[in-house]
């Protein structure tokens, strides 16, 4: 194909790519919301005054925060059932479901170092802890964002995934590179909106000092 219709053939085929990123913004976000609750639950468990419950929340912490979560993958894919019974109706698994639990891992032993790093803060008196925990959260959303993007190696129906059937239409380098690129400026662009949020966050926290 020449350049102009590779531009033609990319633009009619953007629904279906936005339709895969919606995958992406949705695997980060229940990722998030999943994993920041149960991590701050362990947070508050590292915290308590019982031992046990102290040595449990550590070991969670460590395994969650250094495995990686390309291993996850796999380790999900593989583990998991591919259809769970519901009733007499046997239920298929999509495999962006399995991608969001293994985000959810990394996710908690984030969520439990920066929960633990905000129970200090409160009990030191700074009265800014809750702002520095939705920056950092924000900032972890973005990199969970980058991270669904590794879900198209177990199949799952996300941008990347959906990106390779396009180039599928034509291997050529040029079209695989052209649709790449055009696949990362979303990324790059939701970064650019997420970074400039966080900055806001700043300065707004800067200002009510």
């Amino acid at each position: 194909m020449s350049m102009g219709e590779m531009l033609v053939h990319l633009w009619e085929r953007t629904p279906f790519l936005l339709g895969g990123y919606g995958y992406n913004l949705l695997i980060a976000a229940l990722a998030m919301a999943a994993g920041t609750a149960i991590g701050l639950v362990v947070a508050v468990a590292r915290h308590a005054r019982a031992a046990p419950l102290r040595l449990a929340g550590e070991v969670v912490t460590s395994l969650c925060r250094n495995i990686p979560s390309f291993v996850l993958m796999f380790y999900v894919a593989f583990v998991f059932p591919v259809e769970v019974e519901w009733g007499d109706t046997l239920v298929q698994v999509p495999l962006w479901i399995k991608a969001t639990f293994a985000l959810i891992i990394p996710v908690i032993g984030f969520a439990s170092d920066q929960g633990g790093a905000y129970l200090r803060q409160k009990r030191s008196g700074l009265t800014d802890a809750g702002a520095v925990f939705v920056t950092a959260w924000i900032q972890y959303y973005l990199i969970v964002l980058m991270a669904s993007a590794t879900a198209s190696v177990i199949g799952a129906d996300e941008v990347v995934g959906r990106a390779n059937r396009v180039i599928a239409v034509d291997n050529s380098p040029g079209f695989l590179l052209l649709t790449y690129s055009y696949v990362c400026l979303w990324f790059l662009v939701s970064g650019l909106g997420i970074s400039a949020l966080v900055r806001s966050l700043h300065s707004a926290r800067i200002a009510d000092r």
